[in-house]
């Protein structure tokens, strides 16, 4: 994945979760960092963090299609 389509898929995201995901893990703040920056908490920073990844993690999967061997469910 090159960076214009990472940041096709951060432009899928709202504001906020965007905001925290570059600060994370682009910049590498901690969340305790992250939620000064954002005047907030970090729970709710790790929270947005959860949340905005498994966005991305569905859209991907999505994109890809099914596994290659996976196993059937019966």
């Amino acid at each position: 994945m090159n960076g214009r389509q990472a940041a096709r898929l951060l432009g899928l995201l709202p504001g906020p979760q965007q905001q925290v995901l570059r600060l994370r893990l682009v910049y590498g703040l901690s969340a305790e960092q992250t939620a000064a920056v954002l005047g907030s908490t970090p729970p709710v920073v790790r929270l947005a963090q959860h949340q905005a990844l498994e966005v991305l993690r569905k859209e991907l999967a999505e994109r890809r299609g099914p596994r290659r061997n996976a196993v059937p469910n019966d």
